[in-house]
């Protein structure tokens, strides 16, 4: 049995990741903190800092020099200093800790995550952009532009009642850019939508350039290429599904909340492809890869406890 503390307990990360480890009989929670109160003990093995970035670069200094595995749900540790402070408006006070810090993305950085003391979990819409785009590097060309929209649950815990769609930062203006750029292999222009009458799920959609070697194909021809790339570029334990529409099924984000899955649907048209990537923000995008990270630290089978569902809410 591993201990494990939570700061940030009450935010709806935290409540998220408490959701799952409670339909987990490996790991117990000891330990939470949050604005208002402390409580339980700090003889935990590992921590989720589901905490701001400035209140996270404090808190992993303070447990790794404690000995502590951390797993930071912020964006302080998932870029180079410079692009942090450039794109999050703050004065990286851990600066010491970003060569320590793995990217906890378990399709392409597992090895390292099992080796880690410090984990930076993705962001929501970087995942969602990566897992799709990240496989295509030699396929597709030029600059993506990605188009997203959000279920309100990545700003708060609560929906409207009216349906109300906000469109924000868009173009190169929103802090998880140089994320998406970075872990991705492209450069990327962005427009994120969140819609405040719908509780969790994103869909990104994507349009890239066809690689020239490509452009020969028809165009069913190039998808199925793209298609067969992403299908063969994932393991089972990855959770990632290429999907295709028909007659009597219409994929969407219903397919994906509440689960750890990441599906992807692909199309070609006049030399572009056209991408989409489906994932629960609060799951795959936060809570659930949160946990999988977890597993990976602890020596536990990665998807232990969260499979292709997780606590349904």
């Amino acid at each position: 049995m591993h201990n494990i503390g939570i700061f940030g307990d009450t935010g709806i990360v935290g409540q998220e990741i408490q959701r799952i480890l409670s339909c987990h009989d490996k790991v117990r929670i000891i330990y939470r903190k949050n604005s208002k109160r402390e409580e339980g003990s700090k003889d935990f093995d590992l921590v989720f800092l589901a905490t701001k970035d400035s209140n996270s670069m404090a808190s992993a200094s303070e447990m790794i020099d404690l000995g502590k595995k951390v797993i930071d749900m912020s964006g302080a540790f998932r870029l180079p200093k410079e692009q942090f402070e450039q794109w999050y408006g703050l004065q990286h006070s851990a600066p010491e800790l970003l060569e320590k810090a793995v990217y906890g993305l378990p399709a392409y950085f597992k090895p390292e995550i099992a080796e880690a003391q410090l984990v930076a979990n993705p962001g929501c819409y970087p995942t969602s952009v990566i897992l799709a785009l990240k496989p295509l590097e030699g396929l597709l060309q030029g600059e993506a532009t990605v188009v997203s929209t959000s279920g309100n649950s990545g700003s708060g815990n609560s929906v409207e009642d009216q349906p109300n769609e906000v469109t924000y930062n868009y173009g190169t203006k929103h802090k998880h850019v140089p994320e998406m750029a970075l872990y991705s292999g492209f450069d990327v222009n962005f427009t994120p939508i969140v819609l405040r009458s719908v509780f969790s799920g994103i869909n990104t959609n994507m349009r890239v350039e066809l690689a020239d070697i490509l452009k020969s194909l028809p165009g069913r021809d190039a998808a199925e290429k793209l298609r067969r790339t992403i299908g063969v570029s994932y393991e089972p334990e990855d959770n990632v599904s290429v999907v295709e529409d028909n007659c009597s099924k219409l994929w969407g984000t219903r397919d994906v909340v509440g689960t750890h899955k990441a599906l992807i649907k692909i199309g070609v048209d006049k030399g572009h492809a056209y991408i989409c990537s489906m994932i629960d923000n609060l799951g795959k995008g936060a809570a659930s890869q949160a946990v999988e990270n977890m597993n990976i630290m602890l020596g536990l089978p990665r998807l232990y406890a969260i499979g292709n569902t997780y606590a349904v809410r």
